[in-house]
This record gives structure tokens, sequence and C-alpha cells, in this order.
């Protein structure tokens, strides 16, 4: 793989899979409106076993773009896709304080900004908020082992030369703890799911000049100031190569993505069925065995 990376858009669209007419959209933490530019695209779903499909930007009414950087949200608004979805931009004066008022949204998205969110429970319970009843939360966020190999690799090596450890990347969420944060802010119906990226870097400093281009480097007030010692990089890429590289040139740095779906409680809403009232054993198909009772069920 080479060292190019979005951290704004997920490869497959929001709400591809949600068969449903969304009026009004927000794009929370939306960048240069790359979520908007990947609803345009023709054919979504570009699978030869299925029917050319319409662009999702079909179904939707209107899309509101937040965002706090003023620079980055008005950057791409000479480009076509602009002229392919009604797309409304907000400047956010900070994206932990929805200034929206309950009930105002269909759909609430998020590509790649939570995790840059210091306070995520009350913005998760802000999201539900704004949303309409039974409408969904799709997002996507950087979290748990993201940066794992570099990590290591310059603790290592701090504390083999300086005798502690710093600070050096900003803490992310667990994807243990992210079912339970939008069960508090009150989703139903849950999905979390996990997807690690492995990027391919020449070396640690190339990855390190990256993620500063992309605007993710360490944030955190607390952190020591100035730029790390000569001695402690040349260490770390030392131990990089030796723990993680396994004999190859380059350097393997892990993303890792959770995405997640909740939807806010609604009077129509499905719900799952009772405990226990499964016509067919989950355990007994996993060993391929016939049907059984006992397993739990649900309905859509």
């Amino acid at each position: 793989m080479n060292n190019n990376f979005d951290t704004q858009a997920p490869t497959k669209p929001p709400a591809q899979d949600i068969n449903r007419h969304f009026p009004k959209v927000l794009d929370l933490g939306a960048n240069a409106c790359n979520i908007a530019a990947a609803l345009t695209r023709p054919n979504p779903d570009p699978d030869p076993s299925k029917p050319v499909s319409a662009p999702l930007a079909n179904r939707i009414g209107e899309l509101t773009c937040a965002e706090s950087s003023r620079t980055l949200l008005h950057r791409d608004t000479s480009l076509p896709f602009n002229s392919s979805i009604p797309i409304t931009r907000d400047v956010l004066s900070t994206e932990e304080q929805l200034p929206y008022p309950p009930n105002t949204f269909d759909a609430v998205l998020s590509s790649l900004s939570l995790h840059w969110i210091n306070d995520l429970p009350s913005v998760l319970s802000q999201i539900n908020s704004i949303l309409k009843p039974d409408a969904p939360f799709l997002g996507v966020m950087l979290g748990g082992d993201s940066l794992y190999e570099l990590r290591t690799s310059l603790q290592l090596a701090e504390l083999s030369l300086r005798g502690g450890v710093s600070t050096r990347t900003s803490p992310l969420a667990d994807v243990r703890d992210v079912g339970g944060l939008l069960q508090s802010a009150g989703f139903k119906l849950l999905t979390v799911d996990v997807d690690d990226i492995i990027v391919e870097y020449p070396s640690s400093f190339a990855l390190m000049a990256d993620l500063q281009a992309m605007g993710e480097s360490n944030a955190v007030l607390s952190r020591e100031q100035g730029p790390i010692r000569r001695d402690v990089l040349v260490a770390a890429e030392a131990i990089y190569r030796e723990l993680h590289a396994e004999g190859r040139q380059e350097l393997p740095a892990t993303f890792r993505l959770i995405y997640m779906i909740g939807w806010k409680e609604g009077p129509n809403q499905s719900q799952p069925l009772p405990r226990g009232s499964g016509m067919v054993s989950i355990k007994e198909i996993l060993e391929g065995g016939g049907g059984g009772g006992g397993g739990g069920g649900g309905k859509k």
C-alpha cells in the first residue's frame, strides 16, 4: 500500500444501506465537505453483479455541513459536486456545542472528526437531541490501537534515552467504550464495527510528516513543548523496524477505524425480540448443526 490515507471520507458513503429519504441531514465535522462529494458519486456501489444505482445525493433534501474551520469548510466550493446536492455551510465556534434545536435533522453523519472531541459523551447526547425520532446517527472515528507501532517505538526510545515517557500522541477512544457511550447518550439499535487499515511508509519520519500534513499531530495541552530530540527519533526508527517491519523495507502504520450506528428512539421503531425467543441456536449454526431453540432474536 502507499502512504496516501484520506482522513475525512470513508470508502463507502454513509447511509447507503438505509433505504429512506432524508429531507435534512447534518455532516458534523465536515472538513471540506468530503461526505457531500462522496454522496454525489454516480453508482456509489459499483458491484458488477448489482444494477447501477443513482447517487445517494438523490435521497437527501438538504445537507448542512458544519465545521469549525471556515477556510477548510469553504475550500472546495468551486468543485462540481456543489451543484449536485443542496449544501448549507455552517461555521461552528466549537464542535462541542451544537447550535441546533432539538428534533432538527433526519440523519447526522460524522466522518473522522469525533476523535478530536474532548467531551464525547456530551456531543453524542447533543447529536441524539437534534435528531428527529427514529432518525439515525452514522459515524466513523479513529480510535483504539491506531498508530500503536509508532507510539510503542517512541515510548521505548524515550524510556531508554531519557528514563521516562512523554505524551506524544493524542488519546483515542477504545472500541469497547463506544457502544456504552452511544447507549448512555440515548441511542437504540446500536451497531459498532472496527476496520484496521494498514498503510506502509518508507520510514517513521515520513509517517510523522504525513500525520502533520493531515492535521493529526498531538494536540494535548499538557504535552512537552518543543520538538522530539533527534537521538530519540533515530532510536525510535530503529526500534520501529526491529519490532514491526518483519524484514520488510516499508514500515506498517495501523489506523483503526471505529464505525458506529445508533438510532434515536421513536414511537414506531423496531424493537429487539425478547431474549431467548429465537427459533435457531446460533451456537448450533456455528458448529454446523441444525436448527434449535434458545437463541436470541430481533426484528428489523
